[in-house]
Order: structure tokens, then sequence, then C-alpha cells
């Protein structure tokens, strides 16, 4: 779990961890309302801009993170009677249905102009 950090800085720090607002604001102690009205504030413009970054971030990690379960899968154990044990890994099937509904996130081209 994230070390809770009072202030707009811990909720950015957060909201690039976790990806979602909700679950940021969870984590720094406030409401997910407080969140956007910080948001919101006349003068708050850098940290919007900040937001979205940090928001963005936390999407392409999430997606990532699916993706990556959805190719190699996730690793079970089974316990049978007489304490034998079954290893199978498969697909995560939850997380490639997820993945497939989502569109890819779309990354930054200004930060890494392509090669003519």
């Amino acid at each position: 779990m994230l070390r809770r950090r009072s202030g707009s800085g811990g909720f950015l720090v957060a909201l690039a961890a976790l990806g979602t607002v909700d679950s940021a604001a969870q984590a720094v102690g406030m409401s997910r309302i407080s969140a956007y009205n910080l948001k919101k504030r006349v003068g708050a413009e850098s940290f919007a801009d900040e937001w979205d970054r940090a928001l963005r971030f936390g999407r392409d990690m999430m997606f990532d993170y699916a993706l990556e379960r959805a190719i190699y899968g996730v690793t079970t154990i089974k316990m049978h009677l007489g304490g034998a044990f079954e290893f199978q890994t498969d697909p995560d099937v939850k997380h490639l249905m997820k993945v497939m509904r989502v569109p890819p996130p779309r990354r930054d081209t200004k930060a890494h102009p392509r090669a003519s």
C-alpha cells in the first residue's frame, strides 16, 4: 500500500501509481470530489496538467499490466488429496477480454518523434 502523503503532490504520485482517480484519492485519504475540486481551482492549471500526465501514465501502466497477464497468463497451484501439487499457467481470459474491449492508450508522439 502507498504511504499517505498529504496534499496534491501525494495525490499525483498515487494517481500515477494506481491509474484511477478513485483509488488515488482513497490512497491519500481524500474523497473523489475533493480531488476534482483541487483540479478545478482557479490558478491550478499546472496541477491540472500534471493530473492529466499522471492519469495517462497510470492508465498506460494498467493497460500494459493487463496485456502482460493476458499474454503470459497466470500460474495457479492446485493441491490434490494426498499432498500432490499441480502447477498450471494459462492466459488470463478475464484480462484478455478487458484488453480486447479497451482501445490501447495513445502514446505521446511529441515526446518521441519518429525518425524520418
